[in-house]
């Protein structure tokens, strides 16, 4: 009996060391899946922008001054201050220098539209001068955005006076008498003001507005016009200019005349021949 319960002592021994191998084994052992979590967690894919030359201060960011470029760094890193969050830059600017291969610092640059990349590029005795938007003009909204440039035209006709004198009139009597005179080409759009269609009776604007920087006199002449006058904004064709430079584009030549042509904007209908039919 006491040989019987010896023998039975000794299997639980046995079988209790066993289960505990096994246990112990089976701790050690990962599931599927989890060193790749693990090992993903060490590592974190951020973006950054890379300057392709030496940028300077308070400079407006073209397509071809940066390259957005992912990398993987650890989430202690001293590269993660670089992360960029947004997708696109152009127009941005920059509050410090930046060297060619180095990343761009997220802190350094300015949104466009916002008070400081106004505060940063208008001229001191420079105005910010509001355009309303018509339906008509809305699609600047979509073709525009802060820190590109607009042409600013005045849409125009002449009317022949009893005395033999032309006169201006603005807009023309019909499309066939219509000119366009342009007033200022190449002017900043510093910032966009959109009003959404459901918030028009919360905001105290109407309609969107182009905050455009313009020199005294330019708004001294834009006033004289105003309730007299239709004035139209085309997006500018050629690159922006520096604000920074006190030697922006003016008109020159036969556009600085008033007007600049004669000429119709649509040609003369021509006139059909007559045939003359005869019984």
């Amino acid at each position: 009996m006491k040989k019987s319960a010896l023998i039975i002592y000794m299997l639980m021994i046995l079988t209790g060391s066993i289960g505990i191998l096994f246990y112990m084994k089976s701790a050690g052992t990962p599931t599927p899946g989890t060193s790749k979590i693990q090992g993903n967690s060490s590592t974190e894919t951020i973006v950054v922008a890379v300057a392709q030359r030496d940028l300077s201060a308070n400079n407006v960011l073209k397509k071809d001054d940066f390259q957005l470029k992912n990398i993987s760094v650890s989430p202690e890193s001293t590269d993660m201050q670089f992360n960029i969050k947004e997708n696109d830059l152009i127009h941005w600017a920059l509050k410090s220098a930046v060297a060619k291969g180095t990343y761009l610092q997220p802190t350094a640059l300015v949104e466009p539209g916002s008070d400081d990349y106004i505060a940063m590029f208008i001229m001191p005795g420079n105005v910010l001068y509001p355009f309303e938007l018509d339906a008509s003009d809305n699609y600047l909204l979509t073709n525009l955005k802060p820190g590109a440039s607009v042409d600013i035209y005045l849409s125009y006709g002449l009317r022949q006076d009893d005395n033999g004198s032309q006169d201006i009139i603005s807009p023309a009597k019909s499309i066939r008498d219509t000119r366009l005179k342009p007033l200022m080409i190449n002017r900043r759009v510093l910032a966009i003001r959109r009003v959404n269609p459901d918030e028009k009776e919360k905001s105290q604007e109407s309609r969107s507005q182009l905050l455009v920087e313009l020199r005294d006199a330019e708004i001294k002449l834009l006033k004289g016009l105003e309730g007299n006058a239709r004035i139209l904004l085309f997006p500018t064709a050629r690159n922006p200019i520096d604000l920074r430079s006190r030697g922006s584009e003016t008109l020159s030549g036969k556009e600085a005349t008033w007007p600049v042509s004669s000429a119709p904007l649509f040609d003369e209908p021509r006139s059909r021949p007559t045939h003359e039919w005869r019984g």
